[in-house]
């Protein structure tokens, strides 16, 4: 087997992610992926949708713009009053620090898994949207570290509009944490 890393040469993130995996004999057959990849897709969309929730610059002195401020504030209640009802009910795994690109995922955990190893992954992108990714991978790399086993997954199935999905979240969240950075350093 070749060994591919799914960190070199593409964009990375670091985040804290709840983050559940478990061993699989191997990834779905193709008309669940499918469903499974569509699923994800439209996840992606929501947490997009979210993402790009940022103040907009309109006219301020407009009646439009006051109405539509409003009603954007009266949203962004409702957004988080279901989250939080959806959160209470949801069973999330804890945030981990992990390596996020559009080709794979890795963390540390305490115990190793075999190298070629298949892994169904679910972990959530979105705070205010407790529905996971579920994405499946298998085990390219393992290293031991001094807090436990450091593992590189690759991902596996993807459709290639999901491919792209990951790929522009990870971009977005790659130019904010920058732009936060910047605004960090100028005070």
């Amino acid at each position: 087997m070749t060994r591919h890393d799914p960190f070199d040469d593409v964009l990375v993130i670091r985040d804290r992610l709840p983050l559940a995996v478990e061993p699989v004999a191997g990834i779905p057959a193709a008309e669940e992926m499918a469903r499974i990849n569509e699923a994800n897709e439209s996840l992606l969309r929501v947490c997009a949708s979210m993402d790009d929730a940022l103040p907009r610059r309109l006219d301020e002195g407009s009646e439009v713009s006051q109405e539509l401020s409003r009603i954007e504030s009266k949203v962004n209640l409702l957004v988080e009053m279901v989250s939080l009802l959806l959160h209470a009910h949801a069973r999330i795994p804890p945030a981990i620090p992990v390596r996020l690109s559009a080709e794979g995922l890795g963390w540390i955990q305490a115990d190793p898994l075999p190298r070629g190893q298949a892994l169904r992954l679910t972990f959530h992108l979105c705070p205010q949207f407790p529905k996971p990714l579920t994405l499946y991978g298998r085990v390219t790399a393992i290293e031991a570290v001094e807090a436990g086993h450091d593992l590189s997954v690759s991902f596996l199935g993807m459709s290639p509009s999901l491919e792209d999905g990951i790929q522009k979240m990870v971009f977005r969240r790659h130019r904010r944490s920058i732009a936060q950075a910047r605004c960090g350093r100028e005070y």
